[in-house]
C-alpha cells in the first residue's frame, strides 16, 4: 500500500512540475498570446473533471500552447490565428475533446440510456 501511495505522490510531483514548466513557456509568449491564452485556460479548466479528464485537458491545452509558441515566432496577430470568435475556437477545441471529457460522457450516457428506455439500444 505504501507503495502505491508513494507512486501517486511521484506523479502528482512530475504533473506538478510539468505544469510549472507550461505557465513559464506562456509567460515567455508575447503579451496579446498571453491575454488569449490564459483565457482559453480558464476557459477549457471548467469542462475537465477527475484526473484523467484533467490530464485529457492539461494535454490539449499544451498543443495549443505549441500551436502560439509557432504562430508567435512567426509574428502572427493571435486574433488572425484563432480567429475573432474565441469563444468558437473553444467549442471547436471541445468538440474534439467531447468523448474525453465530463459533458460529452454525460451526453453519452444520456442518450444511452434513453435508448435503453426505448428498447432501441444495447
Amino acid at each position: 500500500m505504501g507503495y502505491n501511495i508513494l507512486s501517486i505522490l511521484k506523479r502528482w510531483k512530475q504533473e506538478k512540475a510539468e505544469y510549472r514548466e507550461y505557465k513559464k513557456r506562456i509567460d515567455a509568449l508575447p503579451k496579446d498570446y498571453q491575454i488569449v491564452m490564459n483565457e482559453i485556460e480558464n476557459f477549457l479548466w471548467n469542462y475537465a473533471s477527475g484526473h484523467d479528464a484533467a490530464l485529457i485537458m492539461f494535454k490539449a491545452l499544451q498543443d495549443v500552447l505549441e500551436f502560439f509558441e509557432s504562430n508567435a515566432q512567426e509574428g502572427l496577430d493571435v486574433l488572425d490565428v484563432v480567429g475573432q470568435d474565441v469563444g468558437g475556437f473553444c467549442d471547436d477545441l471541445l468538440h474534439e475533446l467531447e468523448g474525453q471529457t465530463w459533458t460529452g460522457k454525460r451526453k453519452e450516457q444520456l442518450s444511452e440510456s434513453i435508448r435503453k428506455k426505448l428498447g432501441k439500444g444495447e
